[in-house]
């Protein structure tokens, strides 16, 4: 009996093995999780705003310069990627696979008022090819009363009377400026003062480099009634711009 052994159809195995490797292919792609290597992209801009430690003014804003913005890719628990904003606040992450995406940058939380750094994180959906505007994003930042340009000045003088003369007959011996006298300044209703400094030659004070917003500034002089050892003057002063000087002018103190 002849035996006939099959013979390989190589053209056809040569077709299946190309189809395999294109499927393969094929699979590897529509299988692509988030991440870099793809046609989309992730983009937005920073702007920082500054607010005095209660959020209850905006000092200014300005673009966030050289921030960090990270990206997480996925379900992933470990950062993607990092970039920098420019000179603009601006920032892009490029070349993404579609799919889920968290972006965050570092702010002050202005609802808490333990006054912390959080995540400000922004979760999207990427499409293939998408280009992706989260528009304008706000970084919050908080300021001391001494983080600006204002200032506030002033003279103190003192009214020395004679020994032994009294209330209301008081007798002046004389008068001069005030050196080392302290002089106090509190920031927007804060229960202790911020600052405590002492007049120099020709009584002259100034509390430099601070913020808009409410100030008390006060000090002490002697209760020349004889009601109380001491009396306390107080100056309310508001500040509404970055750079205002204000002059509480020559400011009489009385000494027994």
């Amino acid at each position: 009996m002849l035996s006939l052994k099959p013979q390989a159809n190589w053209g056809r195995i040569l077709s299946l093995c190309i189809y395999f490797v294109i499927a393969g292919v094929a699979l590897s792609s529509c299988e692509k999780t988030e991440g870099p290597g793809g046609t989309g992209s992730i983009y937005g801009t920073v702007t920082e705003q500054f607010y005095n430690d209660d959020f209850s003014i905006l000092i200014y804003e300005k673009p966030a310069v050289d921030e960090e913005i990270y990206i997480v890719y996925g379900d992933q628990k470990e950062l993607g990627d990092r970039v920098r904003t420019n000179h603009l606040g601006q920032f892009m992450f490029k070349y993404l696979y579609p799919g889920s995406y968290q972006v965050y940058f570092i702010s002050r939380d202005s609802s808490s008022v333990l006054n912390i750094d959080v995540e400000q994180l922004y979760e999207v959906k990427l499409d293939r090819g998408e280009e992706l505007d989260l528009g304008n994003l706000e970084k919050l930042t908080t300021l001391d009363y001494d983080d600006g340009a204002a200032l506030i000045k002033g003279v103190v003088k003192v009214i020395d009377y004679v020994d032994g003369s009294s209330w209301p007959n008081l007798v002046i011996e004389k008068t001069y400026y005030a050196t080392e006298h302290e002089v106090y300044l509190t920031y927007n209703n804060h229960t202790y003062y911020d600052d405590r400094i002492r007049t120099q030659a020709e009584g002259v004070f100034e509390f430099g480099g601070l913020i808009p917003g409410d100030y008390l500034v006060f000090l002490h002089s002697d209760d020349v009634t004889g009601s109380s050892d001491k009396v306390t003057l107080t100056f309310e002063v508001t500040i509404d711009d970055l750079d205002q000087v204000v002059d509480l002018g020559e400011i009489i103190i009385e000494k027994l």
